[in-house]
Formats: C-alpha cells, structure tokens, sequence
C-alpha cells in the first residue's frame, strides 16, 4: 500500500497502526515536503491526507481517500487480526464521530497557532476549546459506562482516541491529563508496538 500523509498526522497514524496489525507494507509519502504535496495533489482533488494507494484483488490499483474508508477498505479485505472488531458497530462510529468532532476543534487551534494568530482570548478558539472539553467530558462518561474495549483489547474506536490524545499533547493544543478516563485508555495500550513505532517525531 501506498500511503500519502505526514508522520505527524493522527489519521494517517490510525491507518498505519492497522497496517502494522495487519502486517500491510507501507510505503509512505511525505507529504509535508514540496514533492510530497505535489505528489498529493497529483492524486486527490481535496488535497487531504491520508489517500492510500491499494491493489485491488485480481489486478489493478485504487485511490482512496480519507481514514475511515481506508480503514474499512483494510479491515474488510483482511479482517481485524489481532485487533478487536467492533461490538456494537452504530455505537462506536458514534464515539469515533465525536473523537473527531475534538480533533478537528483541535486542528483548528493548531492552525491559528501555525498562521501567527492568537488561539488565546478570541472567541473561535475559546469556542474549539469548550467543543473539545465538552465532547471530552462526554467520552468520560461512555469509558466509564464500559463504551471502550469491553473485551479489552485495542479496536479503531480505542485507535481513534490514542491518536487524538497522542496528537494533543504533542502540540500542545488541548491538556488532556484534565480527563483522566479517557487517558487511562491509552495508557492501556502505550507499550503496543505498533502504537509505539508510529507516535509523532519528538
């Protein structure tokens, strides 16, 4: 598989974590290079990460876009492996919609803080930061009430919260130690190999 996408990105992390379950080789395109992003654009018209390139069985090669449709491309072609399948499939697609819904927030204040903008005492990154904080508080309640790993082992809703976590603190976006439910989860599972070998560049 041909993957396009950053090292530090969490959806392109999620994708190669599942391609490291799965033992999917993976050769990544950097797109946070010049040639990288041109090679992005050469493939996708909305210019998002990640967009994998795959075969398809009994010949040829696909594009797909966006994380979620490569993870259900993966998954459905060679299963779950050692990875937990859904329970409750509506109900953690909901959970990873929320995820989401924090890390996108997330995203937008990295974005101010990379355009030279104040994400400090203005009213749209105060609004990202109660998003984050209220869908958080959320997540806590559904830990709590056994919404992850009722079988205890690491599945893509678990995935989509460590990386979300994972990519917080690294930017330093968001304190996540304010929700101590949520980062249980991943101290969990921080000593998976394939959640070790793909955590952002110090």
């Amino acid at each position: 598989m041909k993957l396009y996408g950053s090292f530090t990105s969490p959806y392109v992390r999620r994708v190669r974590v599942v391609a490291a379950e799965l033992d999917i080789a993976v050769e990544l395109v950097n797109t946070a290079t010049e040639e990288g992003q041109a090679a992005l654009r050469a493939v996708t018209p909305i210019w998002k990460v990640p967009v994998a390139e795959v075969e398809v069985p009994g010949g040829g090669r696909r594009v797909i876009f966006d994380s979620h449709v490569i993870l259900d491309w993966l998954t459905g072609l060679h299963g779950f492996g050692p990875l937990r399948p859904p329970a409750d499939p509506w109900r953690e697609r909901n959970l990873s919609n929320a995820i989401d819904g924090a890390l996108e927030s997330g995203l937008q204040l990295a974005y101010l803080r990379r355009d030279g903008l104040p994400a400090e005492g203005n009213a749209f990154a105060d609004r990202q930061r109660a998003r984050i904080a209220s869908i958080f508080g959320w997540l806590e309640r559904e830990v709590s009430g056994g919404g992850f790993s009722p079988g205890g082992g690491l599945g893509l809703t678990e995935l989509a919260l460590i990386t979300t976590l994972d990519w917080m603190t690294f930017r330093d976006v968001y304190k996540v130690a304010a929700h101590p439910a949520l980062v249980a989860v991943r101290t969990a599972h921080e000593g998976r190999s394939s959640l070790k070998t793909t955590l952002p560049p110090a």
